[in-house]
């Protein structure tokens, strides 16, 4: 990896030195972040912790999901799980909060919160809660539970760290996520064309 990014610096012609110094601040950074995480995250009981949430939650989601509702369930879990990565992708790169404690190298997020766990509990609440009002209420305790239980606790494990960050600022995030997915969702599936089977 650091022989391509050597390589595409090299070639990169002189009208990019901005460029070629941030290329150059994030081949350091992941010489660093991999020292970081064989030193450290590798040895660390909550890497397994991290890796166990990876798969822990879909065995769970596997159990209680309406296999006759399975394709829109999955697809609004995958709309939330974009929709959080993404915007956990904003955070890190400003630095907004971190992750001291990764489950892979030069990866500074909490994929296994973004693709499991958050996804895998707004499945769970979008198949059992169908009406706008259930799910509004529903959403906003998730929301309560993920901003004011989970987030301290991931902040008291050292798996994520606040820097200019409010748990306050969250909790309307989760809530309005939900609600545009389970919108966006319903209006997929109402476009969908049923064909009869041969």
């Amino acid at each position: 990896m650091l022989k391509i990014l050597t390589k595409i610096i090299d070639n990169l012609k002189s009208g990019n030195e901005e460029y070629l110094q941030i290329l150059q601040l994030r081949r350091e950074m992941g010489h660093l972040s991999l020292q970081h995480w064989l030193r450290d995250d590798l040895h660390k009981w909550t890497f397994w912790l991290n890796f166990f949430m990876v798969f822990i939650p879909w065995i769970i989601w596997w159990k209680f999901v309406d296999r006759k509702r399975i394709t829109e369930i999955f697809a609004y879990g995958l709309l939330i799980s974009v929709a959080s990565g993404f915007m956990d992708v904003i955070g890190s790169e400003y630095a907004v909060w971190g992750y001291p404690d990764v489950l892979f190298p030069d990866i500074a997020r909490l994929f296994p919160i973004d693709l499991t766990v958050i996804p895998v509990v707004y499945m769970l609440v979008y198949q059992r809660y169908s009406d706008w009002r259930s799910f509004f209420i529903a959403s906003t305790i998730t929301a309560a539970v993920f901003s004011f239980i989970a987030e301290p606790i991931l902040v008291w494990l050292n798996l994520y760290l606040l820097v200019t960050w409010r748990y306050t600022y969250s909790f309307p995030i989760y809530i309005i996520m939900a609600l545009i997915m389970k919108w966006l969702t319903q209006k997929i599936v109402s476009q969908q064309v049923k064909l009869p089977y041969n």
